[in-house]
């Protein structure tokens, strides 16, 4: 993978003083597109300097969005509009209220104390997130808020640029994990639990292998490009890594949070775009096979595993508020012609994954896949 750093970037240690010293601002870039983090409540801001690393800098002068979080605490009234009003608003639905420059949503049903304002005018575009924390786990987590801080990171930053780079770049993303190799990239799709970050890590052992990203993944059809998160490891995958993962660096995370360990790549995350060349959709089952899928077959699978992947199914519902009340005729299309290019690329194939015959026979499959 290829380095390219912002002219703006800063360390860790300076973003999190320039957050707690400059109005709680945080500048934010993702293959080309920049966004403005802004919030009322400093040590998010300092909570999102960490999580997004490379990605994270000095805010420019115009950015393509920006997303404003107003931090409150106590209970939540999931009825009541924090939000200003630019004009009279149109009922829309049961939690959704707008007119023809903004849309409020007052209750999203995907996380508690979340509320939702959309608003533009021409190419200005600025998300409003207003979010209750209620604090009544604190007496037994006294860390809890950071996981509210885990969970925003959705609606602050990956779900805007998700939105964004579709849009205006005719990307789409998929819950896949991807590495680079000497013959392409190497695609590893599925729901959560059949392997993929275990077999990730046991590519990495090869020479001449890199990760491109361990969760979620854009393309465009002809190349792959990363969603840049942290990297989540359990504990049999740090076992095979050993205690220093190459190329990995540990991220600031309280301990006890999460049953994952959370890296980012040393690369800062903003590696180049990568051809792929094979698909594998993994499976644990009681014999060890690869099979050949039709690129239409594959493409279907896709969109299957997005739909029923949790985080990407919260993203669709953000990205439908939006397509409902400002379409972008052949959006919906285009996404899955972009799946269906995607597929038509590589060498598609189901992936069976005999426990018994252990890591080293799945990485000897896909290895051979890529022949």
């Amino acid at each position: 993978m290829t380095e390219v750093k912002m002219d703006n970037q800063l360390t860790t240690s300076e973003k999190q003083r320039a957050a707690n010293q400059s109005a709680a601002r945080l500048g934010v870039r993702m293959h080309g597109v920049t966004l403005t983090l802004e919030s009322n409540h400093a040590p998010l801001i300092a909570y999102a300097a960490e999580h997004l690393n490379g990605l994270a800098g000095a805010p420019v002068k115009t950015p393509n969005l920006m997303v404003r979080c107003a931090w409150s605490q106590g209970e939540w009234d999931a009825q009541a509009n924090p939000f200003p009003a630019d004009g009279a608003l149109n009922v829309i639905g049961k939690r959704m209220l707008g007119n023809d420059h903004e849309l409020i949503w007052l209750n999203t049903l995907r996380l508690p104390g979340l509320q939702l304002r959309f608003s533009r005018e021409g190419d200005s575009l600025l998300f409003d997130v207003a979010y209750r924390y209620h604090s009544q786990k604190i007496e037994t987590t006294p860390d809890y808020e950071y996981t509210k801080y885990f969970s925003l990171m959705s609606y602050l930053v990956y779900y805007p640029l998700m939105w964004y780079l579709e849009n205006f770049r005719g990307w789409t993303i998929l819950h896949a994990s991807a590495l680079a190799s000497a013959n392409g990239g190497i695609i590893i799709g599925g729901l959560g639990g059949v392997g993929k970050t275990t077999t990730c890590v046991a590519l990495l052992q090869r020479p001449g292998i890199s990760l491109v990203s361990e969760n979620l993944i854009f393309t465009d059809g002809d190349f792959i490009y990363p969603c840049n998160e942290p990297i989540r490891l359990d504990a049999g995958s740090l076992a095979m890594l050993g205690e220093n993962p190459a190329g990995l660096m540990p991220m600031a995370f309280p301990e006890g949070l999460k049953k994952k360990w959370f890296f980012h790549l040393r690369t800062n995350g903003q590696s180049q775009k990568v051809k792929p060349a094979a698909l594998f959709l993994p499976q644990f089952t009681a014999r060890r096979f690869v099979t050949p899928l039709t690129s239409e077959l594959a493409a279907e699978k896709m969109v299957a595993i997005n739909r029923l992947t949790r985080e990407l199914d919260d993203y669709s519902w953000y990205a439908a508020a939006l397509e409902m009340h400002w379409p972008n005729i052949g959006q919906a299309k285009n996404r899955l012609e972009v799946l269906r290019r995607f597929a038509e690329n590589v060498r598609c194939y189901e992936l069976g994954i005999d426990r018994s015959a252990g890591v080293n026979a799945v990485v000897e499959d896909i290895l051979g896949g890529l022949q």
